[in-house]
């Protein structure tokens, strides 16, 4: 999927919720989501069947991690609901030799952060970050927003030193 494609589904889906929060992302959507104490290194998972769409949580995850993971799993279900149809799918978080991780991560970063208001604070002179910890977000998530709004048509010279890994080194 390109970046506008990716952009322009998460717009739709941003149109649930003014204040780019997942959770009423996901309640918009008609997604369940579940927490539960018992994941150890799971941080989150997607299952759609039946015409039901859930979305499991490690609810030992702090907020910010919560946040992001859930905007990942949503991206799951918007770009990928046939590949967790026949089974629960646990995809690999933020695992970027992945096609379907990659996807959902852009699609995360745009639910969560906003291009206009990014650009802005680039050229403001706010560093990748600080504007990471400003964003509330994990700076590999923001690099991958860098990446989609160059794609998009920002002038930007992104940094390809992200850790591909990033979300594997979370223990809950």
């Amino acid at each position: 999927m390109n970046a506008k494609n990716c952009y322009e589904l998460a717009q739709q889906a941003l149109a649930l919720s003014a204040r780019h929060d997942p959770q009423e992302i996901a309640d918009g959507l008609g997604i369940d989501v579940l927490y539960e104490d018992d994941y150890h290194d799971l941080l989150g998972m997607y299952y759609a069947n039946w015409g039901h769409r859930f979305i499991f949580l490690n609810n030992r995850l702090d907020d910010i991690w919560q946040r992001m993971v859930l905007a990942h799993e949503i991206g799951h279900d918007q770009l990928h609901r046939d590949l967790a149809r026949e089974s629960l799918q646990e995809f690999n978080l933020f695992q970027m030799n992945s096609r379907t991780e990659y996807e959902a991560n852009a699609f995360a970063s745009h639910l969560l952060m906003d291009n206009d208001d990014v650009y802005e604070r680039l050229q403001e002179g706010c560093d990748i970050p600080a504007l990471a910890k400003e964003q509330n977000v994990n700076i590999n998530l923001l690099l991958i927003k860098l990446q989609q709004m160059a794609a998009l048509g920002y002038d930007l010279r992104v940094p390809d030193c992200g850790d591909s890994h990033f979300f594997r080194k979370i223990r809950a």
